[in-house]
């Protein structure tokens, strides 16, 4: 399942990847916000993330003005490896590398095509089984239990 939230300002942006998204899958549920009026973008990184961590082998989108702030929020929660990406590179590595499971764009600064490109990489790359890239994300998984 790949889950889809935006505030506000990934609204438009969001609509955009919800419908290329339904050419290529069934699995996917938008969730809030459903309008451009005004909102808190950590309310929807929690919906996403409540639904994420319901079933963990799902991945999402968040999608905010600049990304960083999802990207935050997100990554609060414990199990929830949140990447800011703007370009299909990072997208993957991020998937790769870091075994992300969230994807964070900004809608001020990605074009709809951008932003597809980043999701397409992100969405077809597979976590990396390296012992390198196991033990560093274990270490991480770690540090989310400090205060």
């Amino acid at each position: 399942m790949i889950f889809l939230a935006s505030d506000h300002a990934g609204y438009d942006l969001k609509l955009a990847l919800a419908e290329k998204l339904k050419s290529v899958t069934s699995s996917l549920e938008v969730l809030g916000c459903h309008s451009k009026a005004s909102c808190d973008y950590p309310d929807f990184a929690s919906e996403l993330t409540e639904h994420l961590l319901k079933s963990p082998e799902s991945l999402g989108v968040l999608i905010c003005g600049s990304g960083v702030g999802m990207s935050i929020a997100a990554n609060k929660i414990r199990g929830v490896r949140a990447a800011h990406a703007s370009d299909p590179l990072t997208a993957e590595l991020a998937r790769q590398h870091n075994h992300a499971n969230v994807l964070c764009l900004g809608a001020r600064f990605l074009s709809a095509d951008q932003a597809w490109a980043c999701l397409q990489a992100f969405l077809n790359a597979k976590p990396d089984e390296d012992p390198r890239h196991l033990r560093r994300v274990s270490k991480i998984s770690e540090l989310e239990g400090r205060g």
